[in-house]
């Protein structure tokens, strides 16, 4: 007889909704299988070799159940470990030179900006597209015959129009192609030194000129050369 029908009519007694294997704990297992038994047909009772198949497969659900538990304690304790190697190595990286994942860049009206990013081949020709805090694009930026790996392009802080727009933080976008006109898979970096070293809900955050990423977005740490 299926767990699934606990009485000999094929319905539940009352008070006991139908419950996934996910769901099933002991002490649902035994309220079922009690009701099973109280109302089971007389004339047809569970035989020896059902019961022992219910419990097999209750064991094998506990065990299972068992295995996911330890597999997410595992996870969230490697996860635990991670972030406090990431935020102890963090204050180390004060005054390197850092290049992460990211996609904006400051002007400063004394100086122009140098915006990074890499390709994963060689592109005859790129874009770069810098927009402001509400999306309005500022200016596009263009190159030709740029190798693979990293590369920049030099935004001298001026808008479509010739005119020097405010210092402030923009965003920028880099789309690559082929000289066939296929896209090439392209990463937006920041590069600067580590100023200082914040920490955001136990993450480590690092403050890059007026910019702020995660420890998690570094890409590569090395020496700051200012010269």
């Amino acid at each position: 007889m299926d767990i699934g029908n606990v009485g000999s009519n094929g319905q539940n007694p009352s008070g006991f909704g139908a419950l996934g294997q996910s769901d099933m704990d002991k002490s649902d297992f035994m309220k079922l299988l009690l009701a099973q038994l109280s109302n089971q047909d007389p004339t047809s009772p569970l035989e020896n070799q059902d019961f022992a198949a219910q419990l097999a497969q209750f064991s094998s659900l506990e065990q299972l159940s068992s295995i996911d538990g330890n597999i997410k304690q595992g996870i969230e304790i490697d996860l635990i470990l991670t972030q406090a190697i990431n935020n102890t190595l963090a204050a180390t990286v004060i005054g390197k030179d850092v290049t992460a994942v990211g996609d904006t860049v400051s002007f400063n009206s004394d100086d122009s900006a140098d915006i990074p990013f890499r390709l994963s081949r060689f592109a005859e020709n790129v874009e770069v597209t810098i927009t402001d805090s509400a999306g309005n694009v500022v200016n596009t930026l263009k190159a030709k015959s740029l190798g693979k790996g990293d590369q920049s392009l030099e935004w001298d802080g001026k808008n479509e129009h010739g005119e020097t727009v405010p210092e402030d933080s923009y965003h920028f976008s880099v789309k690559a192609t082929s000289a066939s006109g296929e896209n090439i898979p392209t990463m937006s970096l920041i590069r600067g030194p580590v100023s200082a070293v914040r920490y955001d809900n136990g993450m480590a955050v690092l403050v890059i000129g007026e910019h702020e990423v995660s420890f998690s977005s570094v890409l590569e740490i090395g020496m700051f050369d200012d010269s």
